[in-house]
């Protein structure tokens, strides 16, 4: 008989997977998901769903996650989901540290929902999960929770595009 997958509530695994500044601003986004009703819910190893209301809203990861994250030991990252937001939708500063995060897979499209822009700037490729906080800073984070809300609200007007995931075998990634 095969035993219990344990599914460990990420405080405990950022405890332990974590120090410093990366430790204190994981705890704090992580505080931050909690006070709004938005808990981590594992997924895999190192790697937790924040849903609402049955909508991806972000992945968390750790080191130790799939190895094409390409976590290293103490790092970490946050990826918001987020939609066609018009430019004025964020402040000056978090557009910028946003666009600075933006991730290029080449795929985009293929295994997300594709995105035209990412707050009024066009990218060649761009999806939902195009942002990608690496080892995020207190700013970061903050822009991170701005995303977060800017996808909360639009799930609860009834406005977010549902996410199908495609599993890595079904994906037409031909880049």
């Amino acid at each position: 008989m095969y035993g219990k997958i344990v599914k460990p509530k990420i405080e405990d695994v950022i405890n332990d997977a974590l120090f410093g500044d990366a430790l204190k601003n994981a705890l704090d986004f992580v505080l931050y998901l909690r006070e709004n009703k938005m808990n981590p819910v594992w997924s895999a190893t190192n790697a937790w769903k924040v849903s609402y209301k049955t909508y991806t809203v972000c992945f968390i990861r750790l080191h130790g996650s799939a190895d094409y994250h390409n976590l290293e030991v103490g790092s970490w990252h946050i990826i918001p989901f987020i939609g066609e937001y018009e430019a004025d939708s964020l402040s000056n500063d978090f557009k910028e540290i946003a666009w600075a995060n933006k991730k290029t897979c080449g795929g985009c499209g293929k295994c997300a929902l594709e995105l035209i822009a990412i707050f009024g700037r066009k990218f060649d490729y761009a999806c939902e999960g195009s942002i990608r906080f690496i080892n995020p800073d207190a700013n970061e984070v903050e822009c991170a929770k701005k995303l977060v809300e800017l996808r909360r609200c639009e799930i609860k007007e009834g406005k977010a595009k549902k996410h199908q995931y495609i599993a890595m075998k079904d994906r037409n990634l031909s880049f």
